[in-house]
């Protein structure tokens, strides 16, 4: 579950060292593989089955835990990736603010 998350934060870390443009396109499709997985995992839940019928103590424990760790990665991955976005902004403008002083 924590596996997408930690790869962005890796990916988005390393990508400091390359182009801006690299930043933002790998952020760009981290969050798209987020919200792709948010929806594979939604889909694959499926309507939950009634416990009644099928000897389930809750709703929760009749679905396939799988899809909802899937969910939970994604939900995951585009919180991070939103807190990525934050931050780079913040750096990349602190980039342009220290190029400036320098070059005046």
């Amino acid at each position: 579950m924590f596996t997408l998350p930690a790869a962005i934060v890796v990916g988005w870390t390393l990508s400091w060292w390359g182009a801006r443009r690299v930043r933002w396109i790998l952020l760009s499709a981290a969050a798209a593989v987020s919200v792709l997985c948010v929806v594979i995992g939604w889909h694959a839940m499926g309507p939950p089955a009634d416990p009644r019928t099928v000897s389930c103590s809750s709703t929760w424990a009749c679905m396939d835990p799988r899809s909802l760790y899937l969910f939970a990665a994604g939900l995951l991955g585009f919180g991070c990736c939103f807190v990525l976005l934050i931050l780079a902004i913040v750096g990349e403008a602190i980039l342009i603010r220290t190029r400036r002083r320098i070059s005046d």
